[in-house]
């Protein structure tokens, strides 16, 4: 039996959460990422020649960038009132609810 990998998405019928990232998991994952950043994790974008990173601020708009382009190979872990635990991917959740953060980092 083949499998089909031509489809990336997870089976969303084993969760129990919606698939949408709160305000929570955005600030957590950014900061996160931010760290990982200025300690010189590879940039999983295409920056432009002539940028410059100058503060903490452009690692900041380089970790929503990849963010936004769904580039990051995170997973978040949710807690489930039922103590179950849910690994949801990172580039699976909508960005709907946090886009109002994402807008005015930019």
């Amino acid at each position: 039996m083949q499998k089909d990998i031509s489809n990336k998405e997870h089976d969303r019928s084993k969760y129990t959460s919606m698939p949408f990232m709160t305000k929570y998991e955005f600030n957590l994952l950014i900061g996160m990422r931010t760290m990982h950043l200025s300690r010189g994790s590879k940039i999983f974008i295409d920056l432009p020649s002539d940028f410059k990173i100058k503060t903490n601020m452009d690692l900041r708009s380089i970790a929503i960038k990849e963010l936004k382009e769904k580039r990051l190979p995170y997973m978040i872990k949710r807690k489930m009132p039922n103590n179950k635990i849910e690994y949801w991917p990172v580039s699976e959740l909508s960005l709907i609810v946090v886009q109002h953060l994402i807008d005015e980092k930019d």
